[in-house]
């Protein structure tokens, strides 16, 4: 190879070197700041660095029904953070991750099994208000993460609402070996085991709730398990010691408040401990799923077959974070075959299908009695589902579908096709349950529907003006 060939070659190779580096640092996420700025600070430079199209993506007034919901994030809004943002300002964002745990949280959320090497590229960003103001929250999404900050909210919620985190690691594995919130489960464990046998199995349910479920219901529900109040005293202290991992993720000012609205509700005392024996994912390693639940506070740690946990802290439990545009005055709760129909005559109504079919064991969650906005409908519809409108010829509906027409006090017409409004999981895979799908049509959001239902309709049973 002659001296101009090498020098060629030479300057290829290192313009590609050169390519790979440039490619590592725009896909691998900025670094932290050596120094962190506050919260509210960064949040302030963040906003004022958006153009007009990112603001139209990521910001929503600070009632935005979004600010309440805590399943996934915000699929459902908000802007990612890799491709939607540039480099300054995912700079900026990954110093609000770090900025908004505790020292403790910064060696665990950051580290998460989907977090660890894409940092806050796999994440979205949604801003509920401006940080400029008083009152507003940032919500920081990925896999396993729903991450609130700007503190309290106007309702007084802790951390302005529901906590999500997880991890992936020790998978399907008892014990939960090499996960970040192992140590939760352990000191779980430790204190079920170290009740007598008799408080053991009050204390022990056979099936655990919907892990979204996590509604505060005020003081005159009785949550599952065992009171606290009922525990000796060094039983209870390890009550108290779990609780305070478990709040140990997030800032000591955030947790300042959590303390408080807990104490204002009766304190650790006034929990009741529960671990359950079978779940959706079958049955649960010792102690791996437990849940402290109080008038205005919900621990819930589901650690089969790998992390996920939500806290939910609020200052009222009478007046939960409530949201969004008012929808009417619901006059009982509806949880169950309840919730079910509702989104059933949603679906049909705002539609125009013959019939309806919302699969029950979507069904996450209840709905309280009391003056209801749509913050609480995108919540009870936690899993932002689309819905879908399919043609079923009447020879082949399901059973259900059949029902529902002999409840109408319609015939079935064997050969007439049936237009079903459904979601689009059911559609996919609970073909059964509604008969072989001739034809399909995506529509919009279920809860966009229901809102839209309820603000026409109303409640069944409450009494509107006019």
């Amino acid at each position: 190879m002659n001296r101009r060939r090498a020098l060629q070659v030479g300057a290829g190779l290192g313009a590609l070197a050169g390519a790979g580096l440039l490619a590592r640092y725009r896909l691998l996420p900025p670094s932290p700041s050596g120094t962190l700025e506050s919260v509210d600070v960064l949040a302030r430079r963040f906003h004022d660095s958006l153009d007009d199209e990112q603001r139209a993506a990521c910001c929503v007034e600070y009632d935005h029904p979004l600010r309440q919901y805590h399943n996934r994030g915000v699929w459902g809004g908000g802007r990612g953070i890799f491709l939607g943002f540039d480099r300054a300002q995912r700079a900026l964002l990954s110093d609000l991750l770090h900025a908004g745990l505790s020292v403790a949280g910064r060696a665990r959320v950051p580290e998460e099994y989907y977090t660890r090497w894409p940092g806050v590229h796999s994440m979205r960003v949604l801003l509920c208000g401006d940080p400029h103001a008083r009152h507003w929250q940032m919500i920081l999404t990925g896999a396993h993460l729903n991450l609130r900050l700007g503190g309290q909210s106007r309702e007084g919620v802790a951390f302005g609402g529901p906590q999500v985190y997880g991890d992936q690691r020790g998978n399907g594995v008892a014990g939960l070996p090499g996960n970040l919130y192992r140590e939760q489960f352990l000191l779980a464990q430790q204190l079920l085991r170290g009740l007598d046998p008799g408080r053991r199995r009050a204390a022990t349910l056979p099936e655990a709730p919907v892990q979204t479920q996590i509604e505060v219901r005020g003081r005159s529900a009785t949550p599952p398990g065992i009171p606290v109040a009922e525990l000796h005293a060094d039983e209870r202290e390890r009550v108290r010691r779990l609780v305070e991992t478990i709040l140990s993720t997030w800032p000591p000012e955030d947790v300042a408040h959590a303390q408080e609205c807990l104490e204002a509700n009766g304190g650790i005392a006034a929990l009741h401990l529960a671990t359950f024996e079978h779940g959706e994912d079958g049955p649960i390693p010792e102690g791996q799923v437990f849940r402290l639940e109080g008038p205005a506070a919900v621990f819930h740690f589901r650690g089969h077959p790998h992390v996920h946990a939500f806290v939910n802290v609020a200052l009222d439990g009478e007046a939960p974070l409530s949201v969004g545009e008012p929808l009417g005055d619901n006059p009982r709760a509806l949880e169950g075959d309840a919730v079910q129909a509702l989104f059933e005559r949603a679906l049909r109504a705002e539609t125009g299908a013959d019939l309806a079919h919302y699969p029950r064991a979507s069904v996450v969650g209840r709905l309280r009695a009391g003056p209801i906005r749509s913050g609480d409908v995108y919540v009870l519809e936690s899993w932002q589902e689309r819905a879908m409108a399919v043609e079923i010829r009447g020879a082949r509906l399901g059973p259900a579908l059949r029902t529902q027409l002999a409840q109408d006090g319609q015939p079935l017409e064997p050969q007439r096709t049936y237009t079903v409004a459904t979601t689009e999981w059911a559609a996919d895979d609970g073909a059964p349950d509604l008969g072989p799908i001739e034809g399909r049509r995506r529509l919009g959001l279920l809860r966009e529907l229901t809102v839209a239902h309820l603000r026409a309709h109303g409640f069944p049973g409450e009494r509107r003006p006019g």
